[in-house]
């Protein structure tokens, strides 16, 4: 275990220390095998966790000692938390092949180094068994994401909306420490409770519910991000978002895993549930909505993103953690594959990124229109093949505590998905070409380094439903209902009757005037629930954020915040009657979230 969790590390270390003498070193080979070995140590791992049990657990080296409670920093794999390790180190390794025909060599010491740490820091955290490593994991996951999209341009505006990228997901944290602070109260230790005995019980009816929303909150707020910001608007001529590489996988992850650690202290109330189910549903009819009125290929990609979040958030609610957790795994693997894809139409086309400038491009890209066309069926539950198999097990155990309704409104909300996997399909390969012709003679076609991440995923996506074979559900045991096998079929049905739609709609001028561009801006806003998030969730972050970065001089770090934090100290004290550890977690928090990027601010300027 300590070989693949740290040799990624390692390897970013010593490649960073050999650039920094300008060497010439095969950074990318030496970063792929790296991972490659990484992956296939954490792949035996997951094989004896799943066929045998095993949970792995070791020791790396102390911490300190808080209200006579010694904190070890160790690494600790249960069957989610290895599973979701080989899932991330799978990621990154596609991600690295796919990229090397896309960055230039001068930039590919640092792109390797950052992905090396970020497949690092994303182990540290799904193996931490206490809250500081575990913070420190995500934090060190946002800087290197921060860095990664740092890589690509080196224009002022990119590294400032860079910047503010970064400063939002550390404030982000907020919501978060003070979700863990409260499960802190309850068991009085640092560490992640076990999901047995008492500590399942913690919480009373009205912790839960703050519980619940401040871990919702600060989860769902992360990964909107992608979806706001302005990062991606402002780099359409890059043909390497990082929105198609690793960081959607690993933060991602670890936010579904935050829901996954914190789901068992909360489930058995009713009120919580019924959050989690309103507040997943809500984002995602907002994603669907919004990805059916965007043009632009990534910030559509980010929409369907946000509308597959919503879906595993509601699944936590009807369906419980195990499902939900499947859920993410099922759909993120054809999910990837599609923005991979379709960043080898962006590099394709040297950098368009707007759908409705494309088309055509089924004889020019035969082997991209398949493999897209393959992960779209392998995403929406298509009978017997990627998703269909956590989908009859969803679908079934729905059934059993919600009825009809229940599973008709996310057949609904799957036809949708369809329907925008089919207006992707539609306007990049059978609408008419708005190409000019001399672009159209020179367009590229993948090269082998591309094409084979592509295949792997599609294969990987084509036979998951192998994989998840046996039900999470153990009592989930008699053959699924024709009943559910139609409704997932009327599911699919929208990646038909989207093409139909979009085809007679190009041929026939639908929706052309101002009734369509009223309905354009309703969609884009998500039945106006983006505005909703905007207002309650995004915004407040906005305000601080933004507060801090016109607040950072050298005065601000060299007088304000320490002031600041001796009176936070004082009051602290003062409130819990001067315990020690109410004192250390408040101090390290303030000064991680704030000085710690402040520094790095004043830095870059």
């Amino acid at each position: 275990m300590i070989f693949a969790v740290f040799l990624p590390l390692i390897v970013s270390i010593c490649l960073f220390t050999v650039s920094l003498f300008k060497k010439k070193i095969f950074a990318w080979e030496i970063g792929t095998i790296a991972v490659a070995l990484s992956f296939l140590k954490i792949e035996s791992m997951a094989l004896r966790s799943a066929f045998q049990g095993k949970i792995y657990s070791v020791f790396l080296a102390p911490f300190f000692s808080v209200s006579g409670i010694s904190y070890a920093w160790r690494l600790h794999f249960d069957r989610a938390e290895v599973f979701l390790a080989v899932f991330i180190i799978f990621i990154a390794f596609l991600s690295l092949l796919f990229s090397r025909e896309y960055i230039i060599p001068e930039k590919m010491n640092r792109f390797v180094v950052f992905v090396l740490g970020l497949v690092f820091s994303s182990t540290l955290c799904f193996g931490a068994n206490n809250i500081f490593q575990f913070f420190a994991g995500w934090n060190l996951c946002v800087l290197l994401t921060y860095l990664l999209m740092m890589v690509f341009d080196e224009r002022q505006s990119i590294r400032q909306s860079g910047m503010k990228f970064f400063i939002w997901n550390l404030v982000t944290d907020i919501p978060l420490l003070c979700a863990f602070f409260l499960l802190k109260q309850e068991t009085g230790i640092y560490y992640i409770p076990p999901f047995e005995g008492d500590a399942l019980i913690i919480f009373s009816k009205a912790q839960a519910v703050w519980f619940t929303v401040l871990a919702l909150v600060g989860v769902s707020t992360k990964l909107m991000l992608f979806g706001a910001h302005p990062l991606f608007s402002e780099t359409a001529e890059n043909v390497i978002p990082m929105i198609a590489l690793v960081v959607p996988a690993v933060l991602g992850g670890l936010g579904i895993y935050v829901l996954y650690i914190s789901f068992p202290f909360i489930e058995k109330n009713e009120t919580c549930l019924n959050i989690f189910t309103i507040w997943g549903i809500l984002t995602a009819a907002s994603g669907i909505m919004m990805s059916l009125a965007q043009s632009n290929i990534k910030r559509l990609l980010c929409c369907q993103l946000m509308a597959l979040f919503g879906f595993v958030v509601a699944v936590f609610g009807l369906a419980g953690r195990d499902i939900a957790f499947y859920s993410y795994i099922a759909l993120m693997i054809p999910t990837t594959g599609l923005i991979l894809a379709s960043g080898t139409v962006v590099s394709a086309l040297y950098g368009e990124e707007d759908i409705l400038h494309m088309g055509g491009l089924k004889k020019e890209l035969p082997f991209v229109f398949w493999i897209m066309g393959l992960l779209s069926l392998c995403s929406i539950g298509f009978p017997y093949i990627g998703t269909f198999g956590v989908f009859q097990d969803f679908y079934a155990a729905l059934y059993l505590k919600g009825g009809r309704i229940s599973i008709s409104i996310f057949t609904v909300f799957f036809f949708f998905l369809s329907v925008s996997l089919s207006r992707i399909m539609f306007y990049l390969f059978f609408a008419k070409s708005k190409i000019p012709v001399e672009t159209a003679i020179k367009i590229k076609q993948p090269p082998l380094s591309m094409a084979i991440p592509l295949v792997i995923l599609l294969l990987t996506g084509f036979f998951q439903d192998k994989v998840f074979a046996e039900s999470v559900f153990e009592y989930l045991t008699e053959p699924q209902t024709v009943e559910i096998f139609i409704l997932l079929l009327i599911g699919c049905s929208g990646i038909v009757v989207g093409g139909l739609f979009f085809k007679i709609r190009e041929k026939k001028g639908w929706f052309e005037g101002d009734v369509f561009i009223t309905l354009s801006n309703f969609c884009a806003k998500g039945f106006y629930l983006s505005a909703l998030y905007q207002f309650f969730i995004i915004r407040p972050v906005y305000i601080i954020a933004r507060s801090l970065w016109f607040h950072s001089g050298t005065e601000f770090i060299t007088d304000n915040i320490p002031d600041l934090l001796r009176s936070t100290a004082k009051k602290i004290q003062k409130i819990h009657s001067g315990k020690l550890a109410h004192f250390l977690i408040w101090s390290m928090t303030g000064l991680f979230v704030m000085l710690f990027f402040l520094i790095l601010l004043n830095k870059g300027r």
